[in-house]
C-alpha cells in the first residue's frame, strides 16, 4: 500500500471521527461529552497531520506536520483519563493532583516537540527513510518520548481497569455498551505496543490507523446501544443525596441507574444490577408509571411518581416520593371535614351537600333525643357524649345503606332513597325498639318526624321543613313517638 492510499484512509477515519465531535456538541449537556469531543478532536489533528506527513517529501516539511499532529497527540494521556474519569465517575484515584501531573507532562511534551532542534530530548535524531517505497521520517526516540509513552500507558491502563470494573458490575445490554467502550480504548494500545516493539512496518506509526477501527467500535456502541447518552446518566449524579427514589430507564426498558433511596422503597432493587430489565423490579410489576394517575399503592404505601423523558427519547427518569403520611393526613382532614367525630355520622354540612345533589325520590327522617339536657345536668357531659355516641352507632346499624348525620346537638337526620313512608316508618320504629332495649345507666328516648320527598313536587328544603314540623308534632304529643 502506497503513501497516497494510507493518507486517504487516514482522512476517511478523520471524517468519521469528526461526526462524533458534531454529535457530541449536539449532546453537550451530557456529562463527560466535553472530554469525548476533545479526545476526538485530538485524534483528528493526529490523523490529518500524519496523512499529510506521509505525502511530504522533505524532512523539514514532514516535521512541520509532526508539530500539527502533536497538537492532539500530546494530550492523549490527559484526555483519555478525563473522559474515563467522567464516564465512570471515578475521582478517587484520578484526583486533582494526578490530573495536574498528567496535564503538566503533556504540556511539556508539546513544547519539547516544537523546540526539538534545540535539545533533541523528544527525538534524538530526525532523518528520512525510503525503504517503504516512499519517503518517511526515521525518528530515533529521545528521553522525553519515553516519558510521554509511559504516561500514555498509565492513562490507558487506568481507563481499562476502571472500565473492566464497571463491566463486571453490569449485565445485559448495558454490559455491551461498556464492552464496546473498552474495546475502543484497547485497540490503540495494541497498535502502539506493536509500533514500540518494532513489529510493524519500519518507521510507520500504525496508531493513527487504529483510530479507524476505534471509530467503528464507537459507532456500534453509540448508534446501537446509545452508549454516550446513557452511560453518564448514573445514579450518583441524579439526586443521590435526596430523599426521593430515582430510576433511569433506557429506550429498551433496561435499568440504567438507581439511587440508594430506590432500594429502600423497592427492596428487590438490592438484588439487581444495572443493565437488567426494568420489568424485574418486583414491587413495580403491574404498575403503569407513565399513566395519568401518578399515585400508586405499593405494598401498603403510597408513592407519587414523576416522569421525565429526555428530548432524544433515549431515556426516562422516574422520581418516586413516598406520600403515605401526607395522604393519610389528607384523608384524616377529609374525614374531619365530613364526619362528626363524636358519633361517627356525617356532619350537617356534608349531609346538606349530599341531599342537594339528590336526583331521586325518598324520605327524610329527623330525630331528636328526648329530655337530653337532663342527662347532661344529672350525669354530666361525659355521660351525655357517651349517649350520643351510642345512638350514632345504632343509627349506622339501622340505616347502613342510607345517608345519616348528626343534624345538630342531640338532633339527627336520615335520608332514605327509593323508600316509601311505610318502610321509613318501619325502619325508624325498629330503631326505637333497639334504643329502648339498650341496657345503659341513663336511658333516653327519641321523637321523630318523617316527610316524603318527590323531585317533581317540591324542594329538599321544603321536605326537611315538613319532617321538622312532624318532629315537633311528636314532641307535643308526649315524645317517644314517630309522626308521619
Amino acid at each position: 500500500m502506497n503513501n497516497v492510499m494510507l493518507s486517504v484512509l487516514l482522512i476517511i477515519s478523520s471524517t468519521l471521527i469528526g461526526n462524533f465531535v458534531i454529535y457530541g456538541l449536539a449532546s453537550r449537556r451530557t456529562p463527560g461529552i466535553y472530554y469525548f469531543c476533545l479526545l476526538m478532536a485530538a485524534m483528528i489533528f493526529h490523523s490529518v497531520g500524519y496523512a499529510f506527513e506521509l505525502l511530504s517529501v522533505t524532512a523539514d516539511t514532514m516535521y512541520i506536520w509532526i508539530r500539527i499532529e502533536y497538537i492532539g497527540a500530546s494530550f492523549y494521556p490527559i484526555l483519555i483519563m478525563m473522559f474515563t474519569r467522567e464516564y465512570a465517575e471515578e475521582k478517587r484515584f484520578a484526583n486533582r493532583y494526578v490530573v495536574t501531573l498528567v496535564l503538566m507532562v503533556n504540556i511539556i511534551t508539546l513544547v519539547l516537540v516544537y523546540t526539538n532542534n534545540y535539545h533533541f530530548l523528544y527525538y534524538a535524531s530526525v532523518g528520512v527513510d525510503y525503504s517503504p517505497g516512499f519517503p518517511i521520517l526515521a525518528l530515533q526516540k529521545g528521553v522525553w518520548y519515553l516519558v510521554q509513552v509511559l504516561f500514555l500507558c498509565f492513562s490507558i491502563l487506568y481507563s481499562m481497569v476502571v472500565l473492566i470494573i464497571k463491566l463486571k458490575r453490569t449485565s445485559g445490554n448495558y454490559k455491551n455498551k461498556v464492552l464496546f467502550m473498552l474495546i475502543g480504548v484497547t485497540v490503540p494500545v495494541v497498535t502502539m505496543f506493536l509500533y514500540l516493539l518494532g513489529l510493524g512496518p519500519v518507521y510507520l506509526d500504525m496508531t493513527p490507523f487504529s483510530y479507524f477501527i476505534m471509530s467503528i467500535c464507537l459507532t456500534i456502541g453509540l448508534l446501537r446501544y446509545d452508549m454516550l447518552v446513557l452511560a453518564p446518566i448514573t445514579y450518583e449524579m441524579i439526586f443521590q443525596s435526596i430523599n426521593e427514589a430515582v430510576l433511569v430507564i433506557d429506550s429498551n426498558e433496561i435499568l440504567v441507574g438507581f439511587n440508594n433511596v430506590s432500594k429502600e422503597f423497592f427492596p428487590s432493587l438490592s438484588k439487581m444490577k444495572i443493565g437488567q430489565s426494568f420489568g424485574l423490579v418486583e414491587e413495580l410489576k403491574g404498575h403503569n408509571l407513565d399513566a395519568t394517575n401518578s399515585i400508586h399503592d405499593i405494598n401498603g404505601r403510597k408513592f407519587n411518581f414523576k416522569t421525565f423523558t429526555m428530548k432524544t427519547h433515549r431515556a426516562r427518569i422516574y422520581v418516586a416520593n413516598d406520600i403515605t403520611e401526607s395522604e393519610n393526613a389528607k384523608k384524616q382532614l377529609e374525614i374531619l371535614a365530613t364526619v362528626d367525630s363524636l358519633t361517627g355520622l356525617y356532619n350537617r354540612r356534608y349531609f346538606m351537600e349530599q341531599v342537594k345533589q339528590i336526583g331521586f325520590d325518598g324520605v327524610f327522617v329527623i330525630l331528636d333525643l328526648d329530655h337530653f339536657k337532663r342527662i347532661n345536668d344529672t350525669f354530666g357531659h361525659f355521660k351525655g357524649d357517651q349517649v350520643l355516641s351510642n345512638f350514632g352507632k345504632l343509627l349506622r346499624q339501622t340505616f347502613p345503606d342510607h345517608i345519616t348525620c348528626r343534624y345538630g346537638g342531640e338532633e339527627f337526620a336520615v335520608f332514605l332513597a327509593h323508600t316509601g313512608l311505610g318502610e321509613a316508618y318501619r325502619r325508624t320504629d325498629s330503631l326505637r325498639d333497639k334504643n329502648n332495649n339498650e341496657t345503659q345507666a341513663c336511658k333516653v328516648t327519641f321523637s321523630a318526624g318523617i316527610a316524603e320527598y318527590n323531585i317533581g313536587s317540591g324542594t329538599v328544603s321544603e321536605a326537611l321543613i315538613r319532617a321538622d314540623q312532624k318532629l315537633y308534632e311528636a314532641k307535643e304529643n308526649g315524645r317517644d313517638r314517630i309522626c308521619l
